[in-house]
């Protein structure tokens, strides 16, 4: 068999793994995908939250009871949404969040919902577009169209679909900013940077690569994120983000530990060291896992510094800078105290970016897209896959290790990212 053989048969192996894996659940994530995208757990707060605010103001019925306990499902049951399974407070997303759920409002709950998932599914196509864009590789409609229905069903979107959950539009966002960043529109991407962390803090780690390659472009950053913050705070919201900072580290200690939180290095720790309903501890030691936390998240911020830090004196190279900007995505996920499985749709850009820099054909080429290739079979895992392996709860120390295979991958595509970073081209 010639090498072009041999690699079409490895990918052909490589794809019947994938699906295996993808479909390892059976038909359960999508069944309840198709039933519960109409009453999403994770949108329904941002939706309710943002009726109270735009109908009751500040200080108006239920608009601060929204933002804590069972109060907010008392409020969504008056406005026909979906009761959310509690077990902190009941919206724990920045202000600047629901702001931007306000214009769903006036449709009403059930309209809203279907009107979240059509713009997922469209931000989904346009991140298709764009992640094949990122890698370089030159691509027709009929490929396009594939990737867009791998993706569709690929178990981390099935599951953002499921709980309306922002991700896709992250990642996306993300993606149109790195997009816009290498033809130069450094401004226009820091942009995108901003209105990503206005979904969600946890972008705000992208700021250190903004800031050593462009600081009109952080200075961008910023006003954008500080604008967006002067408009909720115009919209009555400072009891908001009293409530959002309040409520946030209590809402980590409840989550941490779920057995959904598997890209988060916190979240192995809080199963190994601190348990409780979701794990039981190899040895209860909170201040170790905090302290452990801390220094690989550390270590991992560190690495990424220097490699990026050692590009900004040196003449633009898109594909090492691109391994970069990847290391940031990367720690963004990882650091996330509560980085659930959804999550692993940010990763695509990353590994989109170390796919076209193997291209170097350097020496670390094979590597990168082996770690790769594992990544990405960690991150296909179901939940629900992950469930059956390791009820009943809580889940036994050596559970959490399962559990937490997908930081694996997340990890070893950290390492790939770092390879590209300093790889040499070939002289």
């Amino acid at each position: 068999m010639t090498a072009r053989g041999r690699r079409r048969a490895g990918l052909v192996i490589y794809t019947c793994v994938l699906v295996v894996v993808a479909g390892s659940a059976g038909p359960i994530p999508f069944v309840r995908a198709l039933v519960y995208a109409a009453k999403p757990n994770d949108l329904t707060p941002d939706y309710v939250a943002a009726h109270a605010w735009l109908h009751g103001g500040p200080h108006g019925p239920g608009a601060a009871a929204v933002l804590d306990g069972e109060a907010g499902n008392v409020y969504g049951a008056s406005i026909g949404a979906a009761h959310v399974r509690l077990l902190a407070a009941y919206y724990v997303h920045p202000p600047t969040a629901f702001l931007m759920l306000m214009p769903l409002v006036p449709f009403g709950y059930h309209a809203a919902v279907g009107i979240w998932l059509l713009l997922s599914i469209a931000s989904l196509a346009l991140l298709s577009h764009l992640l094949l864009s990122a890698t370089g590789w030159i691509a027709g409609g009929a490929a396009r169209l594939a990737l867009f229905a791998a993706l569709l069903f690929w178990p981390p979107v099935v599951l953002n679909l499921e709980l309306g959950q922002w991700s896709i539009f992250l990642a996306t966002a993300i993606a149109a900013g790195h997009a816009a960043w290498e033809r130069g529109q450094h401004r226009r991407g820091a942009a995108w940077f901003a209105a990503a962390v206005a979904f969600k803090l946890t972008p705000i780690l992208l700021l250190p690569f903004v800031a050593l390659r462009d600081r009109r472009a952080t200075a961008v950053l910023v006003a954008t994120l500080a604008v967006a913050a002067a408009l909720s705070l115009a919209a009555g919201q400072l009891d908001a983000w009293h409530q959002f900072f309040q409520h946030s580290a209590p809402n980590v200690a409840v989550w941490q530990a779920h057995p959904h939180n598997t890209l988060s290095l916190s979240g192995l720790l809080a199963r190994l060291l601190i348990g409780g309903p979701f794990a039981r501890p190899l040895a209860l030691a909170p201040a170790w896992a905090r302290a452990l936390g801390l220094a690989g998240e550390a270590v991992l911020a560190g690495i990424a510094l220097w490699l990026t830090a050692a590009r900004s004196g040196l003449p633009p190279d898109r594909l090492r800078d691109g391994c970069c900007f990847a290391l940031w995505n990367i720690v963004m996920i990882v650091a996330n105290p509560l980085a659930w499985a959804h999550y692993a749709i940010l990763l695509l850009l990353p590994m989109a970016l170390i796919l076209r820099a193997a291209d170097l054909r350097a020496a670390e080429a094979r590597t990168m897209r082996a770690l790769v290739s594992v990544a990405l079979i960690a991150f296909t895992i179901p939940v629900d896959t992950i469930d059956n392996l390791v009820r009943p709860l809580p889940a036994v120390p050596a559970a959490s290790f399962l559990i937490s295979f997908p930081l694996l991958g997340a990890l070893l595509l950290f390492v790939a990212a770092g390879l590209g970073a300093r790889a040499r081209s070939p002289g």
